[in-house]
């Protein structure tokens, strides 16, 4: 097993254990995959403008559109397994760090 597996098993089980938040686990993940705002498929102006804390008031079909790239960068890494909700939840978790 690669690093990055052994990594994400650990910081998982503690993330499903309520050790470590969402947003955390998955702004560990973005950093460890390479994923940057540059990778946000929105503006920061968008992402401040938005009503919901979970951004879901942004068009899903653009965080989905994103999915080729993150899932790139992520088995680059050595992520193996990816769901298009990694990709998402990476994203939206760079997103509102970048604005906060």
């Amino acid at each position: 097993m690669n690093t990055l597996e052994n990594d994400y098993n650990e910081k998982r089980a503690l993330y499903m254990a309520g050790k470590l938040g969402h947003e955390e686990f998955y702004c560990w993940l973005a950093d460890k995959i390479g994923a940057t705002a540059q990778d946000i498929p929105f503006t920061l102006d968008q992402i401040r403008a938005s009503k919901d804390p979970h951004l879901n008031d942004l068009p899903l079909i653009r965080w989905d559109g994103m999915d080729p790239i993150i899932r790139a960068k992520a088995g680059r890494a050595g992520r193996r397994a990816w769901s298009i909700s990694d990709t998402v939840c990476v994203l939206k978790a760079l997103a509102r760090r970048e604005v906060h």
